[in-house]
């Protein structure tokens, strides 16, 4: 209707609902559903609804300057379209010896993890599958059970008994404790004197009782018992992130998702936290890699779930539209999620082809280049020029030495402790893609192992070094604040909250909402606030995948021009900043050379397509092997 449309015909909904195949539904009745009733001339209906809105939205589109953006996004979606088509071979030999290796593997890591709760009572009920356990022995907190055990009465103030009577003796028709008396012949005597009995009647020469209230058995209830655990890290300290759920005494739980039980472990001496870190990554690597039991579903779960029986082709899901920023994910299985090294879960992917090899290209630290394209700082745009391994400089501003020392200290395997320098660089390497995106220090420092004051000096020595990093931020800010609107949300009582816009050079536009503010900004009387961190790392994560989207279009045209190298090459995959090929040997140097060429020559794009001046290179890394981990260095043959 916003576009001038009609609604559908409810009537043909029903009938689907029920199971009538269209086939079997009144020609008539279809015919002004798709294309209108005669009354409207056949043009309308849900096609011409469909019309209606694609116009609509390309007159948006180009009255925005988006229409080039999204034609250029439209190869790329024909791209892993094909990709998806394609897919991905799998070595289920090579998956299923590594699969029986993990799970000699995890069987040890549980074992070795078990010993940790060993000590903790049976009756507590631990379980690893409870935030509240997990929580509590991870970084303290109580455990709360319950357990059947005797009480006080609230009368008495005694422990609370059952009811109950008991037979007593009588001696002189008064009775007596039969404890104190002894037993002779079915007679209690209480010294010499003989127990009362009937005189006559027919209970003549029986003794006599009498029922007497005596105290029956303690009684018992489901009463709540607390058990705590001291911890074996301090999440704050950490900068682990609060959950809502509470521990047994109301204490806040802190996060245990596999992610940051992986980064505790590593990032930790603690023995506990190295025990759990392997568990938990042996599961995850296991259950979303391979393949488990899923206890929960009643099911197996796994990326080898996805397999084709026949042919052993994995056909993933490359999706354009699910996340905020536009960059692609994947699902079914999530093929862009597959871990490095030491994991040899890329070794299963291989080629299809007789000799065949893999192949992947890859943007070197392409959000350090978008930052530099988006911010046009003059010293980021010179160290790119410079090819400047930005990882060794924040090295050599965060240990206060030359760029000449850490290049020296963390590249070369010879330099005097080159495994501490080289781990130096891996946390610089981490801080800068979390940086790049916007992450805290707290989060940085958790991905890291650094503290977070050591993260704050790099973030300050960063800022100095990279000003228009920091101008640029406050441009993107300030766009979001001038553009923004107020709206209602209902998901929180309908409060007023805002939208924000900032549109790339591209022309993509990217939209902000306002959060609930920060107490210490509700204190200054501002009630709602956007993200600084999603103001960081829309920009750089929004425009460096549409980067990848164009140029994957203009791989796949070039691939549709040579028939995939006569059936010979194959567009398989992509990885956030990367390309996978599945390629014939003989092609090999003719398909890397020229892909090389078209994904470094985006400078040459943006100028073609959007008018702007790059001043950054988009360099590559292109890799080739037996398998996507047995990858080597690819040099084009000299001449």
């Amino acid at each position: 209707e916003d576009y001038g449309g009609r609604k559908k015909i409810d009537g043909m909904k029903a009938l689907w609902e029920a199971g009538i195949q269209t086939s079997d539904i009144d020609r008539d009745m279809v015919n002004d559903y798709l294309i209108g009733t005669e009354d409207e001339q056949r043009n309308s209906g849900d096609i011409g609804n469909t019309e209606l809105i694609y116009l609509g939205q390309l007159k948006d589109a180009m009255a925005q300057g988006m229409l080039t953006a999204i034609e250029l996004r439209m190869d790329g979606l024909c791209a892993t379209t094909e990709m998806e088509f394609n897919g991905l071979k799998i070595c289920v030999e090579t998956a299923n010896t590594d699969l029986a290796n993990l799970t000699v593997e995890l069987e040890k890591a549980t074992v070795n993890l078990d010993e940790y709760t060993r000590l903790i009572p049976e009756k507590v009920g631990f379980s690893w599958t409870s935030p509240v356990c997990k929580s509590a022995i991870i970084y303290g907190g109580v455990i709360r059970y319950e357990e059947r055990d005797t009480y006080l009465d609230e009368k008495t103030g005694k422990l609370a008994r059952l009811k109950a009577t008991a037979k007593w003796p009588l001696f002189d028709k008064e009775p007596y404790n039969p404890e104190l008396c002894s037993l002779v012949d079915g007679f209690y005597y209480k010294g010499s004197k003989k127990q009362d009995e009937f005189l006559g009647g027919k209970r003549k020469g029986e003794p006599k009782f009498k029922n007497v209230p005596v105290e029956g058995e303690l009684k018992r209830k489901y009463q709540d018992r607390f058990f705590e655990l001291p911890g074996y890290c301090d999440p704050k300290e950490m900068g682990v992130s609060k959950l809502k759920n509470t521990d047994g005494r109301g204490n806040p739980l802190y996060s245990t998702d596999s992610d940051t039980m992986e980064l505790l472990g590593k990032n930790s001496d603690v023995p506990f936290l190295k025990a759990l870190s392997e568990k938990v990554r042996l599961d995850k690597e296991i259950g979303t890699y391979y393949v488990a039991y899923d206890d929960k579903k009643k099911t197996y779960k796994g990326m080898l779930t996805c397999v084709n029986p026949v042919d052993h082709i994995i056909h993933h899901m490359l999706n354009h539209t699910s996340t905020v920023t536009s960059r692609l994910s994947s699902s079914n299985p999530n093929c862009q999620n597959i871990p490095k090294s030491p994991s040899r879960v890329k070794a299963m992917f291989v080629s299809r082809f007789p000799d065949g090899l893999m192949a992947e290209i890859d943007y070197s630290q392409l959000e350090v280049v978008v930052q530099g394209l988006l911010s046009l700082d003059p010293n980021l745009v010179k160290d790119l020029n410079q090819k400047t391994d930005f990882h060794c400089k924040r090295v050599s501003v965060s240990r206060n030495i030359s760029y000449a020392d850490a290049l020296y200290w963390c590249k070369d395997e010879d330099a005097p402790d080159h495994a501490f320098w080289k781990a130096a660089r891996n946390k610089a390497k981490f801080f800068s893609f979390q940086r790049a995106y916007g992450a805290g220090a707290a989060a940085i420092a958790l991905e890291t192992g650094m503290t977070v004051d050591e993260v704050k000096e790099l973030i300050e020595a960063e800022e100095k070094m990279y000003p228009g990093i920091v101008t640029f931020n406050e441009k993107v800010a300030a766009a979001v604040a001038s553009s923004a609107e107020t709206f209602r949300d209902p998901a929180m009582g309908y409060r007023v909250f805002r939208r924000g816009t900032w549109q790339a050079p591209t022309g993509t536009t990217y939209q902000w909402r306002s959060w609930d503010a920060p107490k210490f900004l509700k204190d200054q009387g501002q009630m709602d606030s956007f993200s600084p961190p999603e103001m960081k790392n829309y920009p750089v994560q929004g425009t460096g995948g549409e980067i990848v989207q164009i140029v994957l279009g203009i791989l796949w045209r070039w691939f549709v021009s040579t028939d995939n190298f006569g059936g010979k090459a194959l567009l398989v995959n992509t990885v956030h900043d990367c390309v996978w090929f599945d390629l014939c040997p003989e092609v090999v140097d003719e398909v890397m050379a020229g892909a090389k060429q078209i994904m470094e020559a985006v400078p040459m794009y943006l100028k073609m397509y959007f008018n702007m001046d790059c001043p950054v290179p988009f360099p590559v890394d292109v890799e080739v092997g037996p398998n996507m981990l047995d990858l080597h260095h690819w040099e084009p043959a000299k001449a």
